[in-house]
This record gives structure tokens, sequence and C-alpha cells, in this order.
């Protein structure tokens, strides 16, 4: 493995790699720090003590410390990027459809052009498969391709379709505690994972962007940039862009993508009230999930807030063998969804940590308490639903005690997604 585009803390890692620049691991510039790894510059993630080795007081970044500390005492070495031509073929199960080939040509000419885009896409529209022909003529200029997401569970989905799709390429799959093995041409990782490079990559496509904690942390963008080349081509993918990320494009640079790669309408979501206590068993959820296991249909149950998703776990688990619940918290969290992905799970209480990434067939879902999740939250929790062409319908049921202005407009978006692709003809 060579560490081509990366910053390296140790040269003797390296073998006929070629050090561009060296300098401190931190800096200070007009009397204020500044990582030279991540690029932070909040003064508050910034720490000083005595440094035995240097007899001197130094200072460290704290916003980067798990990729390793950097500190202004000891320097970093930014390796020189290296651009190696692929032939980059894939293989495609099926044909993509009227609405994916007019994306996929569309990211197709923004990479050749060195250009940014929007994809605006309904969940379930085949994304992935939509950046195949861009990824290829990428490589076969000998471009380095990053296809990242704020989510580990999102990046190993993904990775997997990618890997099946181009066997003989060499991809690097990173996130925390996962390390690339290749010499990073093609990397699918966490977008924290960027912050290990300098002006290395020509393409990043960056899927579900608005994902926490990329909707929150503008540093992990500031991250997208410093790992990317002076003209390096930016694809974004979410099917809930805020107003926020939208005014950062042109009308031209979005491209909107109402349909499902299926044909077939998004599910809606069922307001139905119905008030769930922690301490009490409630029938209609009962009978629901039990129903559900008759009709050997999958469900997952969504919650707001870990601990009370912990208790109503409690009094729900006693009725059911293949029950289970998982949050960001749960260290075996990934395990889990492999048991989901296996069949072993056939009713999963979750947190938001499973509204993107997770595609099951005959799948369902139960929102708990809707009124405290936001529109986005809902859409892509109702995206879950009906994915696969083999079952592309079920059913999205929202409890709630009282509907909300976000409830509405997730509707309301979902309703709109579906009435502009019967327009264009895209769906039946």
């Amino acid at each position: 493995m060579k560490l081509y585009g990366r910053i390296c803390h140790d040269l003797n890692n390296l073998t006929t790699e070629t050090v561009k620049v060296s300098k401190p691991g931190v800096s200070k510039v007009h009397e204020k720090y500044i990582c030279n790894q991540c690029g932070n510059t909040d003064q508050t993630l910034f720490f000083n003590y005595y440094c035995h080795h240097c007899n001197a007081t130094t200072t460290y970044c704290r916003y980067c410390i798990n990729l390793g500390k950097v500190q202004s005492c000891k320097a970093i070495y930014i390796i020189e990027s290296e651009r190696q031509k692929s032939l980059c073929k894939y293989r495609l199960n099926f044909e993509l459809s009227e609405q994916q080939r007019h994306a996929s040509d569309k990211i197709k000419q923004a990479v050749l052009n060195s250009e940014h885009l929007l994809l605006h896409a309904v969940t379930g529209a085949g994304k992935t498969e939509m950046i195949f022909e861009g990824i290829s003529v990428a490589r076969q200029n000998g471009d380095n391709v990053a296809v990242v997401s704020p989510r580990v569970d999102v990046v190993k989905e993904v990775y997997l379709r990618l890997a099946e799709a181009f066997k003989d390429e060499q991809i690097d799959l990173m996130y925390e505690g996962n390390f690339g093995q290749y010499n990073s041409t093609f990397v699918v990782a966490t977008v924290h994972q960027l912050m290990r490079y300098d002006s290395h990559f020509d393409v990043v496509i960056v899927d579900e962007v608005d994902a926490f904690p990329l909707d929150m942390d503008n540093q992990l963008m500031h991250t997208i940039h410093k790992a990317s080349t002076l003209h390096a081509s930016h694809i974004y993918l979410t099917a809930t862009p805020n107003q926020q990320l939208q005014a950062k494009f042109t009308d031209s640079q979005i491209i909107k993508l109402p349909a499902r790669y299926h044909g077939h309408s998004l599910p809606l979501p069922e307001f139905q009230f119905n008030a769930i206590k922690e301490t009490k068993l409630n029938q209609k959820l009962l009978k629901l999930l039990k129903k559900q296991i008759e009709d050997k249909r999958k469900t997952f149950v969504f919650f707001h807030d870990i601990s009370y998703m912990k208790k109503v776990f409690n009094m729900y688990e006693h009725y059911f063998s293949k029950i289970e619940y998982v949050s960001s918290v749960d260290s075996e969290r990934h395990e889990k969804v492999s048991l989901l992905r296996n069949d072993e799970i056939d009713i999963m209480f979750t947190t938001t940590i499973l509204e993107r990434g997770v595609t099951l067939e005959y799948l369902d879902v139960v929102i708990m308490h809707t009124e405290k999740f936001t529109s986005s939250a809902i859409i892509q929790i109702a995206g879950r639903v009906g994915r696969k062409l083999s079952c592309p319908t079920g059913k999205v049921v929202c409890y709630h005690e009282g509907i909300t202005k976000n409830m509405l407009h997730a509707k309301n978006e979902i309703s709109k997604m579906d009435s502009l692709a019967r327009k264009k003809g895209w769906i039946t």
C-alpha cells in the first residue's frame, strides 16, 4: 500500500513515495492556531501542555485526535499524489431507467468538465447505479475518486454495491477502525477519513450529504474541499436537501429525480393518533406487530429517544422471538444489521440510525411520536419502504399525539415528487 496524497506522521511508513511538503502539525497564524491535518481553526479545540520530548509547551488539535495526535512541536508530511489510469469496467445486472440514464449522463459530463452537481433524488431512485459511469470515465482518465458519506452504515452498503459492480478495481474501504489497503485511487469512506488526505481527489461523490454529522459540522465540508484538488468535481446526492445546501448551486446544477428506479409510487405516510406509553402495553401496536409476523413482513419501529425506546422494547420483546433494538451507542449495531440482512430479525426497534443505508425486502415502518421528528427524517424513514423491485409497496404508519407542520410538509414533499414523476412519465 502506498500513501499517495495522504498526510503522514512517520516517514518510516513510506517506501517509494515522495514528500511534497512538511509542516508542523499545528501552526500559529496571526495569534490563532490552525491544524494542518484537519484544517480546524476553532480555538476551543486546541490544548496546550508541556511536552517532555522537546522540553517546551506544545499545542495539539482535539478535533482530529482520533486520526492520530498532531501538535506544534512535531512535523507532519504531505505526500505527493499519484495518478494511475484504469480500464474501470463495471457490470450492471439490469438496464438503467430513463431517469437514471439522464442523471448518469449529467454526472459524467460534470466529471469530465470538473463541475459540481446536486442530485435531489427520491429515496430508492437508484442513486448508486447513477454514479457508475462517472466513476468509470474518471478512473479511465487517471482521476482519483472518493465516494463518501457521513454515516458508516451507508458507507458499508455503498461499498458492497460498488465492489460487486467494479470487480476488477482496487477499492479502499475506510472508516474508523478500518484502513485502506491499496493506493487511494478509488476510495469509499466516511467523510472523517478524508482528513487523512490533502489535495488528492479529482472527483468526490458525497452520498447523503444532509445526514448527521455533516449537516451540522462545517468543518467536515471544509475537509471535503481540503482533500480535493483545485479543479475537482463534487457530486452531492440526497433525498432531502435543505435550503442552505440548495443555495450553493445554480438551477442548472440541481438535478431533480422524482421517481424510483422500479417505476412505482413512493409510499405515503399514514397518520394515526396513538399514545404509546413506556409503562403500558399498547394493544394497537401489539396487534400490528403480530399481523406483520403473520404476513411475513419485516418491521422497523422508529423512536426519537434511546431511553424511551429501550423501555418500550422491554414490554414487547416477550411476545416475539426475532425482535431486537439498535441505536448509535449500541456496540453490536453492525452485527445486528448483518442479522437483519440474513433474515434473522423480524422486528427492529431503532433510532434514526437506520433511516438511511439499509435496504430490505418486505419491509414496513412504524414511527412512534412522529410529531417529534423533522420532515427530512420522516421522508427518509418512509423511504425505507418499497425499495426493491420484488416488493415495491408497503406501509408507513405514523403514530402521533398531534399532527405537526413537519409531518404535513413531509407528506406534501413525497406527494409532490410523485406528481412530478407521473408528469414526466417515469412512474405508472
